[in-house]
C-alpha cells in the first residue's frame, strides 16, 4: 500500500505528546563515525581479511570468491558467515572487538577496565543527544533502548549525561525486563545481536532469523506498554522485525510505533524498504505505525529534548501555529540556561548568537535594538495594515545579535505573539500565514530572509488582500544576499508599512562604551589586547579607531568586489588580538577542532574549516553547503547539524545563502597560515580536492555559477589572493594545483587549459606555460567551449610566447600569435568585445617592443590601430589607461593616426603580417600564412559595436 511519509516537526511533537513511556530501537549510523568511530562495512571486510590473514592466509582466494559480486549488507553477511565456518566464533569476535576499539580515541591508554570512561571515546553527535535525552528524560523516556550494535557508546553517552546504564546482552533466547524492573533513575540498553566483548555476535542471516519465542514473547509485551521510537534502523529480517510483524496480526493489540525514514519522498521510502512496509501495512491503516520522512538520526534527538517538557528550557515552550516555527515568549527566555563565563567570552571573540545570548544582560545591546524596540512596542490592530522592519548589514557588523535582542524585548509584550524560524531551510507558506489568529497580534522573526523573499512577499500581498493588519515582520539578511534574492525590487510599499531599514555599519561612540563595558566586566579574558591600555576612554578610543582602520579596508575591497565583511567584526578583531594574538586565538581553536570528529563522516572540524578558508581566504564568497557537505562525505541534508553549527559554536564560521564562511577574512587568512605553517595541512591538496569536488557536486545539482567559476577557474588568481605569510614559492604551489585540478576535473573545457598556462605565466614558469599551449593544438572538436574560449587560448599563448625569451625572434612571436586571436583564421569563434579590449591591450605591448620611429613603420602603426579599435570595444577604464599610454607613445614617434576603422583594421592587418614574417619558431611560422591574414570578422564585430552607441575615441 502507499505509505505516507509524514514531516519530521510532526514526529518530535509526536514524540513528546505521547501519554506512554518512550523506549528506543536505534542502528548503526547513531554510533558510526568513519573519522575515529565504529567502522562501515568497507573497513569490516578489511578487517575480517585481516583476520584470515593473520590465521589462514591461504585461504583468502576462498573468501574473496565466496563475497565476490556481493555489496552492502549482503557482502557483510557472507563474509561473516564464511569466517564463522571457516575459523569459528571467536574469530568473529574477534573482528567485531577490533572494529569497535576504532571508537577509541588514539591519545588515550590503550588498557582499560570493563568498557572504560566517556572521555576515552568518540562519541558521535547523534549518540550523546540520545544518551542526554534519556539520562534526565524521567518518566517519560523511560526506555528501554534497544540497538542491533555491538559497541559501548551508548551506555557511555548515557554515563557521560550524568545518567546511569544498565545492560542486557542478548545472542540467544532470552527476555526483556519486565515493568517490575523499571528503575526512574536507570536506563536499560538492550543489545539484541551481541555485544563487543566477553559475548557472542550474531551477524548471518541464520543466527539472525533463528527462532527466540522468549525474546520475542517479552518485545511483544513491551511494544504493548511502550510508544516505540525507531530511528537509523533498516529493518533487518530478525526477531525484532518478526515479533513486530506478528504483532501487526493483532488487530486489538495497543501498538505504537514511530519509524523514522532518512528519506523525504515516499516513493523512495517504499523503493527501499518496500518488504518492511508491505509486513507493517495492517498497523498502518489504523495508525498504530506512523512512518515520518526527512529525518536527520544526527540531530534528532537534540531536537526532541530541546522541546520535551522534561527538559529544562522547554517547560514554557508554547506551540506554534506554523509548521518548524517556533513560539518565543519571556517563559521560554527566562527559562534557557544562563550563559556561562567562557561561552559569553566566546561570544566576544566571535561565537555566533543564540537565545541564551540574546536573553543574557552579559551581552551588550547596541543603541539599534533600544530603535527597533521602540517601533514594535508602537504596533497596534487599528494601524490599518501589517509592517515590516528589515536589519541589513555585511556580514560580522552584529545583524543575528541586533535581531534576537529585539525579538526578545518583543516577547516580553504580552499582547505580541513571537512565531522563530529556526532553520533557513524552513519556509512561510502563505497560505499558513493568512490563517493566524485574527484576534492576536503575530510578529515574525526570520534571520536569512534573503532565502524568504518569496514567501514573504507572497504573503504580505495576501495579508493586504485581506485587509489585516495584525502581522508583522522582524527580519535581518546580508546586503548583498537580499540584494541578489530581489528582496529591494518587491513592492513592499503597496501591501504593508514599511519602517526605514536598520542598516549596521561600523559602531556608535555610545555603542562602543557599551562593548568595551562589557568586556571590562571580564577583566583581561575580556578585554584581550585592550586590558594593556590604562583607562576606559582610551580602550574605547582603540575600539573606535580599529573600526575606523576596518571601515576604510573595507571601503577599499569592496570597490575591488573581494568582501563581504564587516568593519565591526573587523575592528573587533584587530582591538582586541592584534595580528600576532589573532594567530595565537586561531591556532589555540583550530587545536580544539582538530580533535572533534565528524560524525557519519570523514575527517574533522579543521578539515572542514580548512575549505571554508581556502575559499573566504582567497576573496570567494564562502563555500558551498553542497560541496563542503561532499568534501566531508557527510550528507547534504546534515552538514548544517554536523559541521556548520558547531563550526559556529566555536566562533570559527557562519552561513549565509547556501554557503559557509570564517567569520571575517581576517580570521580566514589566518587560519590558512596556521593551519599549513603550524599543522600540516597541504593546501596544494586541499585546493585540489576542492576543485574537484565542485567540479563532480556542479554535475549533480545546479549551484550558484558564479561561485562555482570562482572557485573552478581559480588558479590563476591564487598566487596574489593567498595570504602573504605564505612564502612565494608556496603560494606559486598552491595556485598550480588549483589549476592543474581545474584542467583534469574538466578536461573538455579549454578554459582550464588557459587557466593553467596563465598560472604557469603568473608563477614565472614560462616554459612550462609555453608547452600548455604548444601541446593542446590538435583535437579542436573535444572542447565544449572552443568557440567561446580558443581566442582567449591564443591571446594567452602569445603573450607567455613573448616572455620565452629576449630577442626579436619572441618580440615578433608575441605579436603574430596575439594577433592571431583576433583574425580570421580562428573562424568561426565569435569575438567578444572582452576579447577585443584584452588583445588590443596586449598587442599594444607587443607591437611596442616592435616599433620604429617614422610615419611608415608597420609596427607603430598596428600600435595606433590597435588603440583606436580597443576604444571601440566598450573598455573599463584600466584598459582606457593602456590606450591611452600607447597613443602617447605613437606621438612621440611621429605616428600618423588611422583616418576610420577600415584604416586601422589595415594597419593591424599590416603589422600582424609583418611580425608573422620575422618568426623564425617552425611550429609558429606554420599557424598560418602571414601574407593571407585578415580581420573581416573583427571590423564586422567593431560595426555592430559602434551601431550600438560606442565612439571612438580616435
Amino acid at each position: 500500500m502507499p505509505i505516507e511519509l509524514h514531516p519530521k516537526d510532526a514526529l518530535i511533537t509526536a514524540a513528546i505528546a505521547t501519554r506512554r513511556p518512550v523506549a528506543f530501537l536505534v542502528g548503526a549510523p547513531l554510533s558510526i563515525d568513519s573519522a575515529g568511530g565504529v567502522p562501515g562495512v568497507t573497513a569490516m571486510l578489511e578487517f575480517i581479511r585481516q583476520e584470515i590473514r593473520d590465521r589462514a592466509a591461504f585461504s583468502l582466494p576462498r573468501f574473496e570468491a565466496q563475497i565476490n559480486g556481493k555489496t552492502d549488507a549482503d557482502a557483510y553477511q557472507e563474509a561473516m558467515r564464511w569466517l564463522g565456518i571457516n575459523a569459528g566464533q571467536d574469530a568473529v569476535n574477534e573482528v567485531v572487538k577490533r572494529a569497535v576499539l576504532k571508537a577509541r580515541r588514539p591519545s588515550v591508554s590503550a588498557t582499560f577496565v570493563m568498557d572504560g570512561d566517556p572521555s576515552e571515546w568518540h562519541l558521535p553527535t547523534g549518540t550523546i543527544s540520545l544518551g542526554d535525552l534519556v539520562a534526565r528524560g524521567g518518566s517519560h523516556f523511560l526506555g528501554p533502548i534497544l540497538t542491533t550494535n555491538f559497541d559501548p557508546l551508548i551506555s557511555l553517552a548515557i554515563r557521560k549525561a550524568g545518567g546511569r546504564a544498565s545492560r542486557r546482552v542478548i545472542t540467544a533466547d532470552g527476555t526483556l525486563a519486565g515493568a517490575a524492573e523499571d528503575e526512574l533513575d536507570v536506563r536499560t540498553v538492550v543489545h539484541l545481536h551481541g555485544y563487543w566483548r566477553d559475548s557472542d555476535t550474531l551477524h548471518t542471516q541464520a543466527q539472525l532469523t533463528n527462532d527466540r519465542p522468549k525474546l520475542k514473547a517479552s518485545l511483544q509485551r513491551l511494544l504493548r506498554q511502550r510508544t516505540l521510537i525507531v530511528a537509523a534502523y533498516g529493518g533487518w529480517d530478525d526477531v525484532f522485525t518478526k515479533a513486530l510483524v506478528e504483532l501487526m496480526n493483532d488487530e486489538h493489540a495497543p501498538l505504537d510505533v514511530i519509524w523514522c525514514f532518512h528519506e523525504v519522498d515516499s516513493a523512495q521510502a517504499e523503493l527501499r524498504h518496500g518488504k518492511l512496509l508491505a509486513a507493517v501495512a495492517p498497523a498502518i491503516l489504523i495508525n498504530r505505525f506512523r512512518a515520518f520522512g526527512g529525518v536527520d538520526c544526527h540531530t534528532l534527538f537534540a531536537a526532541i529534548g530541546g522541546l520535551s517538557p522534561t527538559a529544562p528550557a522547554a517547560t514554557a515552550v508554547s506551540a506554534s501555529p506554523l509548521a518548524g516555527w517556533e513560539r518565543i515568549d519571556s517563559a521560554y527566555l527566562s527559562a534557557l540556561t544562563p550563559l556561562r563565563i567562557h561561552e559569553v567570552i566566546k561570544y566576544f571573540d566571535g561565537a555566533i548568537p543564540t537565545w541564551r545570548h540574546a536573553a543574557s544582560s552579559a551581552i551588550p545591546r547596541r543603541q539599534a535594538v533600544f530603535e527597533a524596540s521602540s517601533r514594535l512596542t508602537t504596533l497596534r490592530p487599528g494601524q490599518g495594515c501589517c509592517s515590516l522592519q528589515l536589519i541589513r548589514a555585511a556580514g560580522g557588523e552584529g545583524k543575528t545579535t541586533l535581531l534576537l535582542q529585539t525579538a526578545s524585548h518583543a516577547a516580553g509584550n504580552a499582547d505580541l505573539r513571537v512565531l522563530w524560524r529556526p532553520s533557513p531551510y524552513v519556509g512561510l507558506p502563505p497560505e499558513h500565514v493568512i490563517n493566524l489568529d485574527t484576534s492576536k497580534e503575530w510578529l515574525i522573526v526570520a534571520d536569512d530572509a534573503d532565502t524568504l523573499v518569496r514567501d514573504l512577499s507572497a504573503s504580505a500581498r495576501v495579508l493586504h488582500e485581506a485587509g489585516r493588519s495584525n502581522v508583522h515582520f522582524l527580519l535581518a539578511a546580508r546586503d548583498a544576499d537580499w540584494w541578489n534574492a530581489k528582496g529591494d525590487r518587491q513592492p513592499w510599499e503597496e501591501w504593508l508599512i514599511r519602517d526605514p531599514d536598520v542598516i549596521l555599519r561600523g559602531l556608535s561612540h555610545a555603542d562602543a562604551e557599551a562593548v568595551v563595558q562589557a568586556w571590562g566586566r571580564y577583566g583581561r579574558d575580556g578585554l584581550r589586547e585592550l586590558a594593556t591600555l590604562g583607562t576606559s576612554d582610551s580602550q574605547v578610543a582603540a575600539l573606535e579607531q580599529a573600526i575606523r582602520d576596518a571601515t576604510n579596508e573595507e571601503l577599499r575591497q569592496n570597490q575591488q568586489r573581494t568582501s563581504r565583511d564587516g568593519s565591526f567584526f573587523g575592528g573587533l578583531l584587530a582591538a582586541r588580538f592584534g595580528q600576532d594574538g589573532l594567530r595565537a586565538h586561531v591556532r589555540a581553536f583550530l587545536d580544539h577542532l582538530k580533535e572533534v570528529d565528524i560524525d557519519a563522516g570523514n575527517g574533522n572540524l579543521l578539515d572542514a574549516l580548512a575549505y571554508v578558508a581556502a575559499c573566504h581566504g582567497t576573496g570567494i564568497s564562502g563555500i558551498d553547503e553542497n560541496v563542503l557537505a561532499d568534501l566531508l562525505s557527510v550528507s547534504r541534508d546534515w552538514v548544517q547539524g554536523l559541521v556548520v553549527r558547531p563550526l559556529g559554536e566555536e566562533a570559527a564560521a557562519v552561513h549565509s545563502a547556501g554557503h559557509v564562511f570564517t567569520r571575517h577574512s581576517k580570521v580566514a587568512a589566518a587560519i590558512l597560515v596556521e593551519a599549513e605553517q603550524g599543522l600540516g595541512l597541504d593546501l596544494a591538496e586541499a585546493w585540489k580536492r576542492l576543485v574537484r569536488q565542485t567540479v563532480r557536486t556542479g554535475r549533480d545539482i545546479r549551484m550558484d555559477r558564479t561561485w562555482f567559476s570562482q572557485v573552478v577557474h581559480a588558479g590563476p588568481r591564487l598566487q596574489g589572493a593567498l595570504p602573504p605569510q605564505l612564502s612565494e614559492d608556496r603560494r606559486k604551489t598552491i595556485a598550480i594545483a588549483a589549476a592543474s585540478a581545474s584542467s583534469e576535473a574538466e578536461p573538455d573545457r579549454l578554459s582550464s587549459l588557459v587557466d593553467l598556462g596563465r598560472t604557469y605565466r603568473n608563477a614565472g614558469m614560462i616554459s612550462e606555460a609555453v608547452a600548455t599551449f604548444r601541446n593542446h593544438l590538435d583535437g579542436n572538436d573535444k572542447w565544449v567551449d572552443y568557440n567561446s574560449t580558443i581566442r582567449g587560448y591564443w591571446y594567452e599563448w602569445g603573450v607567455c610566447e613573448g616572455l620565452a625569451g629576449h630577442g626579436a625572434a619572441h618580440r615578433a612571436a608575441d605579436a603574430w600569435v596575439q594577433g592571431l586571436s583576433l583574425s580570421d583564421h580562428l573562424n568561426p569563434a565569435s569575438i567578444s568585445d572582452q576579447q577585443v579590449k584584452l588583445s588590443c591591450a596586449g598587442l599594444g605591448v607587443a607591437f611596442g617592443k616592435l616599433a620604429q620611429a617614422g610615419r611608415d613603420s608597420a609596427f607603430a602603426k598596428a600600435r595606433r590601430a590597435v588603440a583606436y579599435i580597443g576604444r571601440l570595444s566598450n573598455p573599463d577604464s584600466k584598459a582606457m589607461r593602456y590606450f591611452d599610454r600607447y597613443d602617447r607613445e605613437a606621438d612621440k614617434l611621429k605616428t600618423l593616426h588611422p583616418n576610420d576603422m577600415s584604416e586601422a583594421i589595415a594597419w593591424l592587418t599590416g603589422g600582424v603580417a609583418a611580425a608573422g614574417a620575422q618568426v623564425r619558431d617552425p611550429l609558429l611560422a606554420r599557424l598560418a600564412d602571414a601574407p593571407d591574414i585578415s580581420f573581416a570578422l573583427l571590423e564586422t564585430a567593431l560595426k555592430k559595436q559602434k551601431a550600438r552607441g560606442f565612439k571612438s575615441g580616435g
